[in-house]
């Protein structure tokens, strides 16, 4: 699946003749008749009518195309985006009362060659972090450090975006920290090896063998073991973190997608690239015991609720809520034309999925809300993000 959308992209780029990394700026699209509130003040008022006039008949081969403000996604502000405006004139959402903390929602986009902050309440960019084809970023468990893998390095930040460190990788790899935040365990495609980082003192201590295009790395609820799938190898190598060593295989048959570790730490889900099935490991015999059917010809993205009952994949365009105690899929939501990565906000309210809608100036983040199964709205100005992390953040500390 990754292949093909990075073939659709590359499709688009020469298509429009241009750059996709030329356009740098993100920007909130909200779903439904808030989509036509520019200036996101929470009412369809006089000023978003002249910020549409501003820009009627403008199309997307002018360089001062606004395409909030086609509503339709045609290519082009005209009388149909008109009719659409007009119906959701004098609109106002009230906005949500809010409490609790927040949370600063990461991006590693590989494609952006950046890491980019937004701030989980107005979706607006807190800064904005140039890292070489980043393809992970994790945050640690007391929220402190932000970690971050890319072609050359495997760096780490402070709150304040800050370099403490960095350690010399050769690919942009997925990374997970040890239990008791000391150690991280980042995957070098390249070299088809785990690499162990003291985080503390900022050296690189060991690294482990693993098999070929080490893509997902997981960890045993108990820290004991390291899940790690492998990519054109087709399996999940099982490694041993007392003795380094990969102790077993498990063969899925498939270029394998992301791995997912059930709370118990007795089974593990597998998304398959290339076929309808997720595949479900039994991490006791380290044998795959069962499939989940999907209507999707390939899987990518999985990540757990904060409570670990449920499981959503993200399948073709498809976002899917597998019920984890019963191993059904009991909902599915229509996204777009393709989906790749995702993250789950660490109250479990939202998903932030890497989708790809062709008619919606191509890729960018699909926010849903988990709790009503619907879409919010869509951040456009992604290109290829390989990872979501947060760092929740009391209100009372300001934006960081």
């Amino acid at each position: 699946m990754s292949l093909r959308f990075c073939a659709v992209l590359c499709m688009l780029m020469v298509l429009n003749g241009e750059d996709l990394r030329a356009e740098t700026s993100v920007f909130w699209v909200a779903n439904g008749p808030m989509a036509s509130d520019f200036d996101g003040d929470g009412e369809v008022t006089f000023s978003d009518f002249l910020h549409f006039i501003n820009n009627f008949n403008v199309n997307s081969e002018d360089e001062s195309y606004d395409p909030r403000t086609d509503l339709n996604e045609d290519g082009v502000t005209n009388f149909n985006d008109f009719l659409a405006f007009s119906s959701s004139y004098g609109q106002a959402q009230t906005p949500a009362e809010l409490s609790g903390d927040r949370y600063i929602i990461y991006v590693a986009d590989s494609d952006d060659s950046s890491v980019m902050a937004l701030d989980s309440d107005s979706h607006l960019i807190l800064d904005y972090m140039p890292y070489r084809g980043p393809g992970g970023v994790i945050v640690s468990e007391d929220q402190q450090s932000i970690y971050v893998a890319e072609v050359f390095g495997f760096f780490k930040m402070d709150t304040r975006h800050e370099v403490a460190f960095s350690v010399p990788v050769e690919s942009r790899g997925k990374a997970v920290l040890s239990l008791d935040q000391t150690r991280a365990y980042v995957a070098d495609q390249v070299q088809d090896l785990v690499r162990v980082v003291d985080v503390v003192n900022g050296v690189t201590t060991d690294s482990i063998l693993v098999g070929n295009l080490p893509f997902d790395l997981a960890l045993a609820p108990d820290g004991t073991k390291l899940y790690v799938a492998n990519r054109t190898d087709q399996n999940v190598a099982v490694v041993d973190l007392a003795t380094m060593t990969v102790t077993a295989r498990i063969i899925i048959g498939d270029f394998t997608g992301e791995i997912s570790i059930t709370q118990d730490g007795a089974r593990a889900y597998v998304t398959n690239l290339t076929r309808g099935v997720i595949s479900v490991l039994d991490l006791n015999t380290n044998q795959v015991v069962g499939a989940l059917q999907i209507d999707q010809n390939g899987s990518f993205g999985a990540e757990f609720s904060p409570d670990k009952k449920s499981l959503y994949v993200s399948a073709q365009g498809v976002l899917l809520e597998i019920d984890v105690e019963h191993n059904l899929i009991v909902r599915t939501l229509r996204l777009g034309n393709d989906s790749t990565v995702l993250g789950v906000s660490p109250d479990g309210s939202r998903a932030y999925v890497a989708t790809l809608v062709q008619q919606a100036g191509g890729p960018g983040l699909t926010v849903v809300d988990l709790d009503e199964w619907r879409i919010l709205g869509r951040l456009r100005g992604f290109f290829f993000p390989r990872q979501i992390a947060f760092r929740t953040v009391p209100r009372m500390m300001g934006s960081q």
